[in-house]
């Protein structure tokens, strides 16, 4: 029985800071990745294109106009001839045990199931530290939490296709039902997080992207442990000049995180509060 065909999508705009890193993580272990820079204006396309790897398929496009990002990703979709789509994002970087053990995970068992659902960590300031779960509040079938839906079966879906602007797009199957809402529930949670960065400087450019300087956070996190298995990817050297990952954040940046975390912590709470009817 041949194991099933596994193909990234990435769609990405001014992600110099994350995505090598993020291409990186996975390469090794799965078959494809399509990856088009959306009109990016930083150091990405020198990035992507410095990758030489015949797993990689990369592509420009001029247009930078977030109005057309989904278009994008259905284009995308309609070129990937896989068993299984991977959705990764320029600011999503795998740990090597967990991306190893979810693809294990499809080969195994992965026709049993139309997606999988992961956890990540949410990094403030820096790699070292990352939100507290409170501050997650996706939610799909019970699970609650900083969680997503990154791995599609497309052998089990009909009639994939995206929908929403940039912000809120999601998948819908032939009957226009999000894919977490089909009945019955046929997904996996796999406690197999990854890492996003989205809170952190993803560019040097992050100012030209539409909502991207509202994403970054000022905020003390909760510390990983000193055993925490990094993904390998940090430690190789980047062919392009770019910040190192383990670079950690100004004074100033503390003495904002100070006085904004117990705010954001204590309105993550009322919010608690309120939604249990505390």
């Amino acid at each position: 029985m041949n194991r099933p065909k596994i193909t990234v999508n990435c769609l990405a705009t001014n992600e110099e800071s994350w995505i090598w890193y993020a291409i990186n993580s996975v390469l090794e272990y799965v078959d494809e990745i399509i990856v088009w820079s959306h009109g990016s204006t930083d150091m990405t396309d020198s990035l992507l294109s410095s990758t030489k790897s015949p797993k990689l398929k990369y592509k420009r496009t001029v247009d930078a106009n977030q109005a057309n990002f989904t278009i994008y990703r259905q284009q995308m979709l309609d070129q990937t001839d896989a068993d299984w789509l991977m959705i990764l994002d320029g600011d999503e970087i795998w740990p090597d045990t967990n991306i190893r053990k979810t693809v294990k995970f499809i080969y195994d068992q992965g026709q049993n199931y139309e997606f999988l659902i992961h956890p990540y960590y949410n990094l403030v300031g820096d790699v070292f530290h990352y939100q507290d779960e409170a501050a997650g509040k996706y939610r799909i079938g019970q699970h609650q939490g900083h969680i997503t839906t990154r791995f599609i079966n497309l052998k089990k879906i009909s009639g994939l296709h995206y929908e929403r602007g940039h912000g809120q797009i999601g998948l819908f199957d032939q009957q226009n039902t999000l894919i977490q809402d089909r009945k019955p529930f046929e997904a996996k949670f796999l406690d197999l997080p990854y890492m996003h960065t989205t809170h952190l400087h993803r560019s040097s450019l992050d100012y030209t992207v539409s909502k991207r300087p509202r994403k970054f956070k000022y905020e003390i996190g909760t510390q990983f442990p000193e055993n925490f298995a990094y993904p390998s990817t940090f430690y190789k050297s980047v062919p392009v000049s770019i910040a190192s990952p383990w670079q950690r954040p100004n004074f100033s940046y503390w003495l904002q995180s100070l006085w904004q975390t117990p705010i954001r912590y204590l309105k993550r709470r009322l919010f608690e509060s309120e939604k249990h009817g505390y």
